[in-house]
């Protein structure tokens, strides 16, 4: 789903692994639905990664969300946007 309750989902970026299962969540391009603010989200900058999910910050009015990785697996599903196999050092 698109809408998270304090966010818009655009556009969801990823590391997935050879199941397609989504690892990890490297961007997020959203609307925040209090301020009407769209932005990218990215590691550092209004994307905290945490354990089975990543927190979204709005960086105009600090709104802030915890949503989970099947959340997003359930955005990228339905509307398809890019999720990477995740490459490991030898």
């Amino acid at each position: 789903m698109p809408n998270t309750g304090q966010f818009y989902l655009l556009r969801v970026d990823g590391q997935a692994d050879e199941a397609e299962r989504l690892l990890e969540v490297t961007a997020v391009e959203c609307s925040c639905l209090p301020c009407g603010w769209t932005f990218t989200a990215s590691p550092g900058q209004g994307l905290i990664t945490v354990p089975g999910g990543a927190v979204l910050a709005c960086p105009h009015c600090d709104n802030r969300q915890a949503v989970s990785l099947a959340r997003f697996s359930e955005f990228i599903a339905r509307v398809g946007s890019r999720s990477h196999p995740k490459t490991t050092a030898p």
